[in-house]
Parts: C-alpha cells; sequence; structure tokens
C-alpha cells in the first residue's frame, strides 16, 4: 500500500505523487463485456485510510490524491499508463521555447461542478496556491508569472523552457479552483471545495466516509456513467479483504501485499508501481546521526530475503531511491544500493560508537512494511544493531515523521506523476523523506530537471542527486512492491494507473 504521496507504504506521501488519468477503453478489466456501458448506478470503493485535506498542496495521503481525480481537473490529463498527455480544461496548448511561454486555450465546456465557467482569472488564482505550496511549490518553480489576455486564454511565463511542466499540469497539484474560492473564506472553501472533475462532493463523515454525485458540468460530454461514487475508510486490510468478499465494497485501492493472494485472483488489477519502500533514519538526533552507523544498517541487509519474507514475494529489490518506473529514472551506475556485506557492517558498527541502544523501528500497522520491518531485526541483530519494531496507525507514523520524533521508519512512498520533478520536489519539501538530512542535493537535481533540454540530461540529474543520497544513506531504498487493486466484476471499464489515481468518469456497473 502507499503511504505517502511520492506517499508511507504507510499509504501517505503515496509522493503525494499522481496523475490525473481520466480515460480508458472500457474493454480490458474485470466486468468487461460487449456491450456498451450503460450510464446509472454507483460503487462503493475503499480507503485504507482518511483523507488528510481537501488541498492538494497539504496533503500527505496517496489515499486523498485518489479521491481528488474524482472531484477536480487540471489543465491537462493523462492516459492510465502515464505515457500521453491530453486535453482537459484546456482545450489545447502551446509551447513557445524562444519566447519560454506555455499559452492554454480553455475550453468552453470546462465548468466547475456548481455550474460556473472556469476562466483564465481561475487558472492563474490556482496557480498562486500551486506555487506557493509547502509541499509541492518547487514543481511549479519555473513559472514566474501568469497572463489572462481573455478569459478563454492563459499565458505562463516561464525563468526557462521547461519541457517537464506539462506532465505535473496533468496531476491533482495542479487542480484549477474557483477565483478567490468562489467568494468564500480559504477555510470554509477546503471543508467542501467545488471542482471541476467528473464528480462533486454531496456529503461526508470526516474519517469514515465521503459520498461524491454526478456533476452535470462535467467538460466530457455523456460522461461520468455513474450516478455517485461513495468511499469507505477501512483501516484494517481483512476488513477490506471480508467487505470486497461480501459485496460491501465494488473497488479495494492498495490491496495489501499480505492478503493479496486470498482474493479471487480473476478480480486482481496490477499495474508498474511507481513506488519504493524506504527505511529512513533520523540523522539529527541519536545515534544514527553517525554516518558509518547508517551504512552498516545498510549493508546488513539482505535485501532478496527481505522481498521474499516481509513482502511476501509481492515486490522487486530497489535499485534507486527515485521510484523506478518513472522515466529519467535509472540505476546509478556508481552507487552500491541492495548492496549486502555483513562483515562490513560489523567493523561500521564498531568504528560508529554505537553501544547497543536500542532502537525503535516505526511501521504502519497490518501492512507489508510491517512484515518487512519484522524481517529486518534479526539481520540488524546480526550485525550488532538491537531494534524493536513499533507498529503505528498511519495517521501516527506522519505525524511523528514530520515532527522528527523517531530513530528508524519503513515507509512507502510514491510518484504521481511520470516526471523525476515530482518524487525529487517530494524528497526536497520532506527533508529528504524526515531523515532531516541535506535536501541540497534533491533541490539541485530538481532545478537540473527543470533545465534539462533532453532525456540525458534528466538522467544526467537524477544520477548526481542518487550518488549524493547514496553516499548519505539517510534513506535506503528497499522494494518496489506491486500496486494491487481488487475489482469486482461488475465493475467496467477499469484500467489499472501506475502512479495511483485514476478517473472514475469512464467506469460504469452491469446491474443497478
Amino acid at each position: 500500500m502507499s503511504l505517502f504521496k511520492a506517499t508511507a507504504c504507510v499509504a501517505m506521501l503515496t509522493a503525494t505523487m499522481l496523475l490525473s488519468g481520466c480515460v480508458s477503453d472500457n474493454s480490458t478489466s474485470p466486468g468487461s463485456a460487449s456491450a456498451p456501458p450503460k450510464r446509472g448506478g454507483s460503487i462503493t470503493m475503499s480507503l485504507s485510510t482518511a483523507i488528510d485535506t481537501w488541498n492538494p498542496q497539504e496533503a500527505l495521503s496517496s489515499q486523498s490524491f485518489n479521491v481528488y481525480s474524482q472531484v477536480y481537473a487540471s489543465l491537462l490529463r493523462s492516459t492510465p499508463d502515464g505515457k500521453t498527455l491530453l486535453p482537459a480544461l484546456a482545450s489545447s496548448y502551446q509551447a513557445d521555447p524562444a519566447a519560454k511561454t506555455l499559452t492554454f486555450t480553455l475550453d468552453p465546456a470546462a465548468k466547475f461542478s456548481d455550474g460556473r465557467q472556469v476562466t483564465s482569472a481561475d487558472v492563474k488564482f490556482s496557480e498562486g496556491l500551486w506555487s506557493t505550496g509547502q509541499l509541492y511549490g518547487s514543481y511549479f518553480s519555473s513559472i514566474t508569472s501568469v497572463e489572462t489576455p481573455t478569459p478563454q486564454t492563459v499565458v505562463f511565463r516561464l525563468s526557462q523552457p521547461d519541457t517537464t511542466l506539462p506532465a505535473i499540469l496533468s496531476t491533482a497539484n495542479a487542480a484549477i479552483f474557483p477565483d478567490n474560492y468562489g467568494g468564500r473564506t480559504a477555510a470554509d472553501f477546503w471543508k467542501k471545495p467545488t471542482g471541476a472533475g467528473p464528480f462533486g462532493i454531496d456529503n461526508q463523515a470526516v474519517g469514515r466516509s465521503i459520498s461524491l454525485t454526478r456533476n452535470p458540468h462535467y467538460y466530457r460530454a455523456g460522461l461520468p456513467y455513474l450516478d455517485g461514487v461513495e468511499y469507505k475508510v477501512v483501516t484494517d486490510a481483512y476488513q477490506r479483504l471480508l467487505q470486497f468478499h461480501s459485496g460491501s465494497l465494488d473497488v479495494v485501492n492498495d490491496v495489501e501485499l499480505a492478503t493479496a493472494l486470498q482474493y479471487q485472483q480473476d478480480k486482481i488489477v496490477s499495474a508498474p508501481s511507481s513506488g519504493v519502500s524506504v527505511l529512513t533514519m533520523n540523522t539529527k538526533s541519536g545515534p544514527l546521526g553517525n554516518v558509518d552507523l547508517r551504512k552498516a544498517i545498510a549493508l546488513a541487509i539482505d535485501y532478496r530475503k527481505l522481498v521474499a519474507g516481509g513482502y511476501a514475494g509481492q515486490a522487486t529489490v530497489a535499485t534507486s531511491l527515485l521510484p523506478q518506473n518513472v522515466p529519467g529514472v535509472t540505476p546509478c551506475p556508481t552507487c552500491a544500493w541492495s548492496t549486502t556485506d555483513v562483515a562490513a557492517a560489523k567493523n561500521l558498527v564498531g568504528t560508529s560508537g554505537y553501544t547497543g541502544q536500542n532502537l525503535k523501528l516505526l511501521a504502519p500497522s497490518s501492512t507489508a512494511e510491517e512484515l518487512a520491518a519484522q524481517a529486518l531485526v534479526p539481520m540488524l541483530a546480526q550485525v550488532g544493531i538491537n531494534a524493536t519494531v513499533v507498529p503505528l496507525p498511519t495517521s501516527s507514523l506522519i505525524d511523528r515523521l514530520g515532527k522528527g520524533d523517531f530513530q528508524l521508519a519503513m515507509i512507502t512512498y510514491s510518484a504521481l506523476a511520470p516526471s523525476p520533478i515530482d518524487p525529487l520536489g517530494f524528497l526536497a519539501s520532506t527533508g529528504v523523506v524526515f531523515s532531516q538530512s541535506d535536501p541540497g542535493p534533491a533541490n539541485a537535481a530538481l532545478s537540473g530537471v527543470h533545465a534539462a533540454s533532453n532525456p540525458a540530461e534528466v538522467t544526467t540529474a537524477v544520477h548526481a542527486f542518487e550518488k549524493s543520497a547514496n553516499a548519505s544513506d539517510a534513506v535506503i531504498p528497499l522494494a518496489v512492491p506491486n500496486a494491487l487493486q481488487a475489482v469486482a466484476g461488475r465493475v467496467r471499464g477499469f484500467l489499472p494507473a501506475p502512479y495511483l489515481a485514476y478517473c472514475a468518469d469512464e467506469l460504469s456497473v452491469e446491474n443497478r
């Protein structure tokens, strides 16, 4: 499961990072049939944790981004595989590298769920929210100003040509909101926001459920097919399994790896993972401030056994700190990620000054990360490092990480867009996944990717960051867990999205 948005299989910052892909072919999913989709009905989906906020610029939970793609819309959207950008609230755009501009023409059909037309003033207001966002503002650092020559025309002026920006503009981090919050206060707006996505918010029980209803003003004519979508917060993986088997849930987002084999396998839908499970260490407090001890931990881990045992075989060994399926991310040729050397680890423990203190290893409870954390303890013990696993609810774990109140933690974060900008920005804004290590290398790589004029320059910037991260070992990549969902047979049109967020506008049901 993915915690973090760019997110802890702590399902949190599933980095955040997500694409708002809202297009499918309605042909290759559980419940598919030859008949065309019919309008009407509703489905119930699970969330493994409650959304943490309606404001995408403050969200850490990947579960939040799953919901955002139903309520919000952006200038562009992507295909579910994240490989192609398509028109959304903007019917077209033109890049002018010489003038350093991106010019968007808004779709006349683009309206918010309250029926108000989407205009260039809304885009300018929204960009002000994106660019000043504490977590993800760096994604938009190349935008220097926004011009609104007509109500249907928006011009982004850039500090430099930026080939990465369109992909970011297809995500919920770049959702379009009403100018000046539609006349409401910011506090009131974020309690029940208005978006231009396929559904609007009907009602919600904070921390328990969210009911969405069809947006009659959705810009994609004839969509959505569904009358509504119900989200239920079901934190226990086995309860999600039971409710799916009973028919109470139609879609289980983020099937927990420990329970995956207990689902009917023809109901499991998988996508290439955009996440990576990591072991993060507090470099500012306690014995883990010593780099030799951190390196000893990295070398003590048998990564293949960890994947086979802790992740129940539903993962592969990570070869990079950034999510491996993001374009431009390749293994750093000089990095030693996933290397095991018990003898060297013992020597480093001896030189680190570590005196046998018990280290608490936090992990999200009832998840693959908790199992992996338990598998990690004896590996550390064999080199003389004592650790105890402390399972915590996801919300508590995120709170502890944000406050720096931890020693070791196991989390999974996920990219939300097919660009290194997303994970790099997330890493930088979180002090490299809360380790409190130097974010400078991540920021430098972020600038390098923004300025890149070709794929080779993107990879060069990414490798420079990976080399620095490998030298620090403040965060150790462990595994790339499979991204799994369970989808009931009556649901049609479901296509897996590697960047976690999928749009339900083309989903339909066979029986109503």
